[in-house]
C-alpha cells in the first residue's frame, strides 16, 4: 500500500491533456498509519498497571525493569515470591519461545496469549498477551516455594486484571 501511495503521489493523469503525465501537487498523500506503527503503549506505564492488576494480592516494592522492554516493573510479596509486568513494543507473541517449560496458546480477557510453565525452573510461569501482532504485554510469577501450576494459576489471575487496561489491539 505504501508503494501504491508514493506512485500516486508522484505521477498523476493531467486534466489538460487526458492520458498524459504529469507531475501531481507538492502535498504528499499520506495513507492512516497503523496501530503497528505507532507507539500503542504511549502513556502507559509498566508499574502503574502492575499496581492496579495486583492491587488486592499485597505485593510491595514497585521497581521500574528493562530486562524485556524498557518499560516493565517488578514487585514481590515477602515469603511467596514475585511478580514482573513488561510492555513489549517490538515483538508480539509469535516471538515468545521457551527453553526448557511447557509452551501452550491461551486466552486472556479475550486475546490471544501464550504461557510459558517451567521456563525459570521451578515455580515459574509467564503468559505473554497479544496486543497487536507486533506488540505484547507479559506477566511473569516466580514463586520462593511452589509448582509450576500454582505459579501459572497466579500470573492467570493478574494477567486478567491487566488485560482489560491494555490497548485496543489491531
Amino acid at each position: 500500500m505504501t508503494a501504491l501511495a508514493v506512485m500516486s503521489s508522484t505521477v498523476s493523469c493531467s486534466s489538460e491533456k487526458p492520458g498524459v503525465p504529469s507531475p501531481a501537487s507538492s502535498a504528499p498523500q499520506t495513507a492512516a498509519s497503523s496501530t503497528e506503527n505507532q507507539d500503542v503503549f504511549a502513556g502507559l506505564d509498566a508499574c502503574a498497571l502492575l499496581r492496579e492488576a495486583t492491587a488486592s494480592l499485597s505485593y510491595e516494592e514497585y521497581n521500574p525493569e528493562t530486562l524485556e522492554s524498557d518499560n516493565g516493573c517488578r514487585a514481590k510479596k515477602t515469603d511467596y515470591g514475585n511478580v514482573g509486568s513488561y510492555l513489549v513494543d517490538k515483538e508480539g507473541i509469535d516471538g515468545v519461545s521457551t527453553s526448557q517449560g511447557t509452551k501452550t496458546t491461551i486466552q486472556i480477557g479475550g486475546r490471544d496469549a501464550v504461557q510459558l510453565s517451567g521456563d525459570g525452573g521451578r515455580g515459574t510461569c509467564y503468559i505473554g498477551i497479544a496486543v497487536t501482532k507486533n506488540t505484547r504485554a507479559s506477566v511473569g510469577v516466580t514463586l520462593v516455594d511452589g509448582t509450576n501450576e500454582q505459579a501459572c494459576a497466579d500470573t492467570k489471575v493478574i494477567a486478567e486484571q491487566l488485560a482489560p487496561k491494555l490497548p485496543a489491539g489491531s
